[in-house]
């Protein structure tokens, strides 16, 4: 089931993407009174075609990619066409513009999903701090006297969530910085008591490796997170599990494991997590009375297995709510959040691009179409916010490469045009061929590279 949603995923998040970039160049070349003979999304055999305003459009077999095909005279069947239409008729700046619409339009496409999801409003856990890990960086500069405090700012920049958390780490590790500046502020849970002064503090970073994004950063500085006080109060119990099989209900409250008092679901989770494929002796209340029973924990099919229960808690909106960040947001600012927020994420892409040339960052990190795939399934599978997330990173990606000047990519011919403009004319076609064929060799051979990193991901090598 797995294999099917990422297989969908993949092909809806292509598609859409494909359809995109290739909408740029198709509506600007009609705008500028220039042909489009084909319209197509995927390569190879043609599994649907249309015409539509002498434009033929189709879905092809392979969903990799995409193109417009424009009238050009040089075209063996370009016969009896009116080729004051013809691209090749064109001049350099309009062709520049017809190529340029394409990643502009998937930058364009990344900056209106990610204002509308600020618009929508922001969801997520606010980054509060229970406590520091003793010895660790965070330790070190908040000292051992320690109160729970929300993390509102990082360099400057507004924190709603840990993944923003995470996200400015990520952007300071990427731009080559020694530490971050960390803006506290005292939590309460009841919202109507006075906060306390922000607190400003220096955390050093040089502990973290930027080639190891699957690390979990905040454990490494010492973070710990403050969760919400819930009761081990079991909800929904799940087919063919430990709690099952035990005879659990919903409604049941666990009250100790192994003799130990379980104060709240978090300490339940640690202690099963704890003991996989072991017995447990679990002390429960089920309708004011108290049980004992000896449940043989399952555990994760991992390298390193967890245990595993099989229940989900109650959840306590009350209890929950002051730890919930909500944030909605005016069009006008929703628009200046989308864009921002678009602008560190070319900025990222474009340094962590350059340090791999370098060799500052292991190439290991790139990507290729299966770890794409994947992450659409599970984005798929998530909602709507997860997907359009997803779809919106990948847009902007596909919008900054494609404007790399390299032959066969749209950056490529753009480099090509403004040779041209400087020139006056267009360099020979023997040497136009000579750099595509470097071109291809060089993306095919990055492609390649990709697909092997996303195996050794995929197999554990």
């Amino acid at each position: 089931m797995t294999i099917f949603w990422s297989v969908i995923g993949f092909i809806i998040a292509m598609g859409l993407l494909v359809a995109i970039h290739e909408w740029g160049h198709y509506i600007t070349a009609r705008l500028l009174g220039i042909k489009v003979v084909r319209f197509s999304v995927g390569f190879g055999k043609t599994i649907y075609s249309k015409t539509w305003r002498g434009t033929e459009f189709q879905l092809a077999l392979i969903p990799l990619g995409g193109y417009v095909k424009f009238l050009d005279e040089r075209d063996t069947d370009s016969s009896n066409q009116d080729f004051e239409q013809s691209y090749n008729r064109q001049s350099v700046f309009k062709r520049f513009l017809v190529v340029a619409a394409g990643p502009a339009i998937n930058l364009v496409f990344a900056w209106i999903v990610f204002s509308l999801i600020y618009f929508s409003g922001i969801s997520g856990y606010k980054a509060v701090l229970d406590t520091t890990k003793l010895n660790s960086p965070a330790y070190q500069v908040l000292g051992a006297d320690f109160v729970p405090q929300e993390i509102i700012k990082i360099n400057q920049k507004d924190i709603h969530t840990w993944q923003e958390v995470n996200q400015q780490i990520a952007l300071a590790l990427i731009n080559n910085q020694d530490s971050i500046e960390i803006t506290l502020q005292e939590f309460e849970v009841d919202k109507l008591a006075p906060k306390e002064k922000q607190r400003e503090v220096t955390l050093p970073i040089t502990s973290l490796d930027v080639n190891s994004p699957d690390k979990n950063w905040l454990k490494q500085l010492g973070f710990i997170g403050k969760l919400p006080n819930m009761p081990a109060v079991l909800s929904e119990i799940r087919e063919n599990t430990a709690a099952k099989s035990a005879g659990f209900k919903s409604g049941d409250i666990i009250l100790e494991v192994d003799g130990v008092y379980i104060e709240n679901w978090y300490q339940f989770v640690k202690k099963v997590r704890e003991n996989p494929n072991k017995n447990l002796d679990i002390r429960y209340e089920r309708q004011g009375i108290k049980f004992n029973k000896l449940v043989f924990i399952g555990s994760t099919e991992e390298a390193s297995p967890r245990g595993f229960f099989g229940a989900s808690v109650e959840f306590d909106e009350n209890i929950i709510e002051p730890y919930r960040a909500s944030s909605n947001y005016s069009l006008l600012s929703s628009l200046k959040m989308g864009l921002d927020h678009s602008v560190d994420l070319v900025n990222m892409t474009l340094k962590m691009l350059s340090r791999m040339l370098t060799g500052e960052v292991d190439a290991s990190n790139l990507s290729g179409p299966i770890t794409i795939a994947d992450y659409s399934g599970k984005a798929l599978q998530s909602d709507w916010v997860s997907f359009f997330t997803l779809l919106a990173l990948l847009s902007l990606s596909l919008g900054v490469l494609n404007l790399l000047p390299i032959p066969v990519l749209d950056g490529g011919h753009l480099m090509l045009y403004i040779i041209e403009m400087i020139k006056g004319s267009p360099i020979s076609v023997g040497s136009q061929i000579v750099l595509q064929k470097i071109g291809l060799i060089f993306i095919l051979s990055i492609t390649a590279f990709a697909i092997f990193n996303d195996v050794v991901r995929v197999t554990n090598v």
